[in-house]
């Protein structure tokens, strides 16, 4: 088991808050029953995420996996499986997720050619040769 860092080997870093933040942070931390300390460090988190690794990018895939095999809901299961695999493929091509650069590239291509299938069979499903353009009336402005 990891050891938890002590408080002492922390990174300071003073920040100047511009006039009424600091009493904007502290009503916030209050009712959130944390710190200001707390506060800004948890917002800073979500803001600047801490990177994943591809491993565990694939525990938590074969996670979702085990779950969808015990699941009684195999249509929810699944949606969560994709769900997943989207959202670590998104990761990869937006470089959260470190991995090589040939392997990054080579899934951004085959992400940019799912987008373009998309499209096209978003536009062959709802293309009608037939519908009239607006006309100057119709448009609202």
């Amino acid at each position: 088991m990891a050891k938890k860092a002590k408080v002492r080997d922390y990174d300071q870093f003073i920040v100047r808050l511009p006039p009424g933040m600091r009493d904007r942070i502290k009503a916030k931390a209050d009712r959130a029953g944390m710190s200001m300390n707390e506060a800004i460090v948890w917002a800073l988190d979500k803001t600047f995420p801490a990177p994943v690794s591809m491993e565990e990018k694939l525990e938590e895939l074969a996670n979702v996996v085990s779950m969808l095999k015990d699941s009684k809901n195999t249509y929810q299961g699944v949606d969560d499986l994709i769900g997943t695999i989207q959202d670590t493929l998104f990761d990869v091509v937006f470089s959260k997720i470190p991995t090589a650069p040939d392997f990054r590239k080579m899934v951004e291509d085959r992400h940019n050619y799912w987008q373009e299938q998309l499209a096209d069979e978003y536009n062959e499903k709802h293309h009608n040769p037939f519908e009239e353009p607006p006309s100057d009336e119709d448009l609202p402005f």
